[in-house]
């Protein structure tokens, strides 16, 4: 009796480990490593603080997102970071309880719990180690849809390593909150795994680097500019990279702070169509769905209106031309006070433009919902300005085509 009480005990984690077993084969599938030259090209512009490329932003469970970022801790210590699941909540405070549901060689099945401020979530996952280098994650069922991971972890030396973290969710399947966010735009689910991708990379960076002594802020505080918006990055080998993927790189302060967004895109439209379109903000709410209003007032000041899922507030802003094809645009009242947004508009050919968002991390500007699960995870503000520059972009671009 005891013998037949136990395996009824231990039915759920055994179905569980055989149902995540075939889900992570067929996620695995799905996920693609970068390219050699690819990732050749991101790397230096990952080594500014971490990058993030994404492919079919409005692709939906099809957008893939990669997060690239070096790490000052031996490839040893984060795999374990990220291997030992059930130490998550010691630092993604969003994590409550993980518990184990089974384990068999490198797999292993955990029931989360997730606090996301309004939605307290459990979510049934499964990590597999697939080598040293390699850790596969899935969730395979839960309020936050179906959603996969795989890490790739690549050695700097005996000392750093460099990690790959690629993804794809499936929002529209979970909470009808989410489903409401991911229906509010083509690219919103894209953006949504930007912002929680760059979360967990950050995590696990942070910690890794604590248990390496580089680093001793397990919890650093977002950062906020006073010197104006960063400068976008250079001319390097990953501009080619924008012109099959959306990039987005992020600038880092010594303590793991974010100070810093851009995000690049290709165009074939001129660059003086770009220009103008971008200069143009009391006809910004044509262009970008979160701007409901826009009412241009005296001394080229415009009202601006924002809301969305990820996005509220109002204020005043005013746009400076800085440079030919450099527009700023910094907010001088209400909600929007003392966020700069730079826009760099660069001609590589006749039907060929470079275009660059550059903003800091913008916390006033979250939605409630956002927001309240910034509020046990503070890092969340850096990923949501990341995500809001990538529909900025996305919608800014769209219909600039070269003959229109």
């Amino acid at each position: 009796m005891n013998t037949l009480l136990r395996l009824r005990a231990l039915a759920p984690a055994l179905a569980l480990a055989l149902s995540t077993g075939s889900a992570s084969a067929q996620v695995g599938a799905r996920i693609e490593p970068l390219a050699a030259d690819t990732l050749a090209a991101l790397r230096p512009l990952a080594a500014r603080g971490a990058a993030a490329l994404v492919l079919d932003p409005d692709g939906g469970p099809r957008a893939r997102i990669t997060v690239a970022m070096p790490v000052r801790a031996p490839l040893a210590t984060v795999r374990g970071v990220i291997t030992q699941a059930e130490a998550w909540p010691s630092f993604l405070p969003a994590l409550g309880a993980v518990t184990t549901l089974s384990t068999h060689q490198r797999h292993a099945a955990h029931r989360m719990e997730i606090r996301a401020g309004i939605l307290d979530i459990r979510a049934d996952t499964q990590l597999h180690e697939v080598s040293d280098r390699r850790v596969d994650f899935t969730i395979v069922s839960s309020d936050f849809g179906p959603a996969a991971a795989r890490w790739d972890l690549i050695p700097d030396g005996p000392d750093q390593t460099f990690v790959v973290l690629t993804g794809w969710s499936d929002p529209s399947q979970g909470h009808w909150l989410l489903q409401r966010a991911a229906g509010s735009n083509p690219t919103a689910t894209a953006g949504m795994n930007v912002a929680i991708d760059l979360v967990l990379a950050l995590g696990v960076r942070r910690r890794a680097e604590r248990l390496a002594g580089v680093n001793p802020s397990d919890r650093p505080a977002y950062a906020l500019s006073d010197a104006g918006v960063p400068a976008p990055p250079e001319r390097g080998p990953w501009d080619e990279l924008s012109r099959r993927w959306y990039t987005l790189a992020f600038t880092l302060a010594p303590d793991g702070a974010v100070t810093g967004i851009s995000t690049l895109a290709r165009t074939g439209a001129s660059a003086e169509r770009v220009g103008a379109r971008v200069a143009e903000v009391a006809r910004w709410q044509e262009h970008l769905p979160s701007v409901r209003e826009t009412r241009a007032l005296d001394a080229g000041r415009v009202a601006l209106t924002l809301r969305s899922p990820f996005d509220q507030g109002q204020g005043t802003v005013t746009a400076r031309r800085l440079a030919p094809g450099v527009t700023e645009v910094e907010g001088d009242s209400g909600d929007l006070r003392g966020y700069r947004w730079r826009w760099d508009v660069d001609a590589r050919g006749p039907d060929d433009t470079l275009v660059t968002l550059t903003g800091g991390v913008e916390p006033g500007l979250a939605a409630l919902m956002p927001r309240t699960a910034a509020s046990r995870e503070p890092f969340l503000y850096a990923g949501l300005s990341g995500l809001r520059q990538l529909l900025w972009m996305r919608a800014m671009l769209a219909g600039l085509h070269a003959g229109e």
